[in-house]
């Protein structure tokens, strides 16, 4: 149990921050796939200290930097999911020893539970060119212009 601890806190310690915004890998990230003409499948998955209006943003900011690299200018959702997962985290902490009633010592152990919160969001997104875009189309450089 103490070398899962350590193996836990050092993997907290290599990835203690937020989600970057960078390609998919062992700590979230982006990924997109090409479907069709103009229509691909985006998605963006955080951390545990990655929040869900984040994981909306850069998934959003994906969107944007992909309508621009296919050389088109707005973007739409076809379709989009927000998807939460949760797990839990135990483990010992310092316990208390206490003298009993009959002169021996019972051990207590502190048990601490971490709840770990991850989200992610995918979608379809079609990509067009000014004067063929959708109403709730996205200006890709406007967005990206306007992007915190």
């Amino acid at each position: 149990m103490n070398k899962l601890l350590i193996l836990l806190s050092l993997l907290f310690l290599l990835t203690g921050c937020a989600t970057a915004y960078q390609k998919e890998g062992f700590g979230g990230g982006y990924n997109d796939m090409k479907m069709g003409e103009d229509l691909y499948r985006v998605s963006f998955k955080g951390n545990g200290y990655t929040g869900s209006d984040t994981v909306h943003k850069f998934f959003l900011r994906r969107c944007a930097e992909l309508t621009l690299e296919q050389g088109l200018d707005y973007f739409s959702t076809v379709d989009q999911n927000s998807n939460s997962s949760s797990y839990i985290i135990s483990g010992n902490t310092t316990g208390t020893i206490q003298k009993n009633y009959y002169g021996g010592y019972n051990y207590t152990a502190n048990t601490q539970n971490i709840i770990v919160n991850k989200h992610s969001r995918d979608g379809m997104i079609g990509l067009f060119y000014v004067g063929s875009q959708p109403d709730n189309a996205i200006d890709a450089k406007i967005f990206l212009g306007n992007f915190k």
